[in-house]
Order: C-alpha cells, then structure tokens, then sequence
C-alpha cells in the first residue's frame, strides 16, 4: 500500500490511500420502532407535526436499556463475517467509531473481539467520534494497511436516545440509534481522497458533559455547517473532477442536507437520505446509508462515491472512496438470527 502526501488547503487536510478495498457493510437496527407522532405523552401534536416538517423525521429505532452500542455493533459484524466467509484468524484489527461506548473502561472494541471469537492478535480500540466519524474511520483504518494489516473491521455506532433527556424537543425527537461493520481489507483500487477539518472553538454547540444529557444549539451547529461542508464538497469535486456517482451525507436533519444539496449543486437522483425512518443516528448514520439505500443503480464497476460527515466536535470529513460492484449491503435487526 502507498500513502500520497498531504497538503493543507483552505481549512481541510487532504490525504490520500491506495490498494484498499471495502468489501461489505452490515447495519443492525434495534427491534424497537417509534414513530414520532405516537409521543404525544411528551410532546403536543402541533409540536410534533412542526419538528417532523424541519427535520423530516417520522420515525427512529430506539435500542431499549439493556441493548448498547457494542451489542448492535457486535451483531453486524458476525453478520458481515458470516456473509464474506472470513476466517477469524484473517481479521487484524477492530475499530470502533462511537460517542456511546458501553463503558468508561475498557474499550468498547476489545469487548467485541472477544466475543466475536477473534484471535488474541487482535488490534482493538475505540475512537470517540460522531458526526463526521465514519469518513474519520475509514482514512485512519485504510493508513494502518501501510503497515501490513490485511483485514479489518470499521465499526461505527451509536445510542443517543441513551443520554438525550426526553423532554427536550430539539433531540428527542431526532436521534435514532444503530450499530454498523464495514469489512476492509488490502486490495487493488484507485485512490481513495480525503478532506479532514476540526473547529474546537464550537465544542459547546453540541455536548454531553458528564453525567448529563446531549445538548445542542441548533442555529449555530447549522450555521457552522453551512460555513465548512461547501466550500468542502466543491474542493473534493476538483479533486476528482467532478466526477462522483453518489454522495452520501450525514443524516443530520432533512431541511439542512436538502439546503446543502441544493447549495453544492447535486442532483437529487445521485443523493439518497433516510432520515425520515431512522432519524440522526450519528456515528452510524452514512454507514447505514450505504446498507439501506445504495443499489446497483448507484455502484456501476468502479464506481465513486463521496461520503461527507460534520457536526459534533465541531469536526467536518469527506471521502471520495472507489467503490467496486460486488460490495455487500445489508441492514438486519438485534434480534435477527445469524
């Protein structure tokens, strides 16, 4: 594998990799399914109806109590190892991409190697990212293939509607919950690009402190967002040459990705979202894109698709990722057997 040079444009970091390959994406989804019109214990209808219009979500999975982030997490990856027949032995590494690991300590990640019977030369850990963490993932997972890894898993989720307070009208009505995997592993392909940004100075716009429940100042998150993602989406489309197959957003909310779609200048038919079933799932929210709504009518041979994550932190990545057609998408339920 080689690693092309970065170089600092703008306020984005653009780097480069080469011969790797992902070769499926597995999302699971707790059993429970609420729709947003049914909380009107919580919520008057008209509020309800009036938050649904701007953020376009109707209904979320929520994971019950006892169900965590490594659970869902933990299902999707013995989904995916099943599907592509990997040998435990051929796994290197685990990753996991979350703002909701099961614990302080340890790793959420070294919980799952265990109980996905993997070797004990195992690479685990977590890194606690959330909006923009799959794109963040997957550049981080791809750098260690420079080293000799030859598999890994990628994954990446989060249960928010855990620590949100179900009172507050500006998430509990938003954030859904979902564990994903993503099988990575060396191989032939054209280099993949990415744009990583960080704006520590908006921390408090979107936090959990300690023991407390998710806070978000709408207005300025947008605000931020609409600063960074097109300037963002415009320098990845040079990069390229403008020529992506599909962009893949976080899910954030209806209203702000349809903005932004609009504003980039991206037709409707190459941009799916999914918001309305399943809400803001953060971490999980573009890998579960890609297992709910990519089809071949989107990954023609040797497709390429940008994958675009911002928000908490305040942290903003895209990745031009070279997709191949025989990629696995799947999406699955906790309580689906393998």
């Amino acid at each position: 594998m080689t690693i092309a040079s970065s170089s600092h444009i703008n306020s984005s970091l653009h780097l480069c990799l080469n011969d790797l390959r992902l070769a499926g994406v597995v999302a699971c989804l707790p059993d429970h399914q609420v729709q947003n019109i049914q909380l009107t214990d919580q919520f008057s209808i008209d509020d309800i109806r009036q938050i649904s219009r701007s953020t376009g979500v109707e209904s979320r999975y929520l994971a019950d109590k006892p169900v965590t982030t490594g659970d869902l997490c933990l299902q999707a990856a013995k989904k995916l190892l099943h599907y592509l027949e990997w040998p435990l032995e051929s796994v290197d590494g685990v990753i996991l991409m979350t703002q909701t690991p099961n614990q302080l300590l340890p790793a959420t990640a070294c919980r799952i190697q265990h109980q996905l019977g993997l070797t004990k030369a195992t690479f685990a850990f977590d890194v606690n990212l959330g909006c923009s963490a799959y794109p963040y993932g997957l550049w981080l997972a791809g750098s260690l293939f420079s080293s000799g890894v030859k598999r890994l898993l990628l994954l990446a989720g989060d249960t928010i509607s855990h620590i949100v307070d179900p009172t507050d009208r500006a998430t509990a009505l938003l954030f859904g919950d979902a564990g994903t995997a993503t099988a990575l592993e060396k191989g032939e392909s054209d280099t993949w690009h990415f744009l990583l940004g960080t704006d520590g100075s908006g921390a408090d716009c979107l936090q959990a402190p300690n023991g407390g429940h998710l806070s978000m100042q709408g207005p300025s998150v947008f605000e931020f967002t609409l600063r960074e993602v097109p300037p963002l989406i415009e320098r990845l489309n040079s990069i390229l040459g403008n020529q992506h197959d599909c962009y893949l957003f976080h899910q954030a909310n209806r209203f702000m990705i349809e903005h932004l779609r609009r504003k980039c200048s991206i037709p409707p038919e190459i941009f799916p979202i999914n918001i309305s079933k399943y809400g803001n799932t953060s971490s999980a929210s573009i890998p579960l894109l890609m297992a709910s709504n990519l089809s071949n009518s989107y990954l023609k041979p040797s497709a390429r698709v940008a994958l675009v994550g911002y928000g908490v932190g305040l942290s903003w990545a895209a990745a031009s990722v070279a997709f191949e057609s025989d990629i696995a998408f799947q999406t699955m339920h906790f309580s689906d057997l393998i």
